[in-house]
């Protein structure tokens, strides 16, 4: 008897040995894919926020950049204020997709092309980047002077 408990609970220690590895693979697994469902959250959430943050920005353009009647060499701080928030907002943006931190299909179909078309829109825009580059005033991402010039 004493023996057929002895073969027994060797027999029950193996399965439950088996069993707990079959919840750990299950586990990891689970977790794994939660943990990637997370991180593309957290890039449509970067993504959004980065919209927001636009749209309160370009809702503030002053009306002279919109009309295109005004030039960085005059003295008007609001434009040159302005052009500097959007190339910061801009850089930020960069970074994130840098960092693989915002979905990359909405930076190659909607993020970039909007920059491109902002700068054809507005070509103050242009050489509002170069004003503030040539006063040094940009600490911007690896490359990123390459996607503005």
């Amino acid at each position: 008897m004493f023996e057929y408990l002895k073969n027994i609970s060797e027999l029950l220690a193996h399965w439950a040995t088996v069993i707990t590895l079959i919840v750990l693979i299950c586990s990891v697994c689970l977790a794994s894919k939660h943990l990637k469902e997370l991180k593309t959250q957290r890039h449509w959430q970067n993504f959004n926020e980065m919209n927001v943050r636009y749209a309160e920005l370009l809702g503030k353009i002053p009306e002279k950049i919109k009309l295109g009647s005004c030039s960085i060499e005059s003295d008007d701080l609001e434009i040159k204020i302005w052009i500097r928030q959007y190339f910061d907002l801009y850089s930020e943006e960069y970074w994130l997709n840098e960092k693989k931190l915002l979905p990359e299909e909405m930076w190659k179909g909607r993020i970039r092309p909007g920059v491109v078309l902002n700068l054809k829109e507005y070509p103050i825009l242009e050489h509002g980047y170069i004003y503030w580059k040539n006063k040094g005033a940009f600490n911007h991402p690896k490359n990123f002077h390459n996607v503005v010039q």
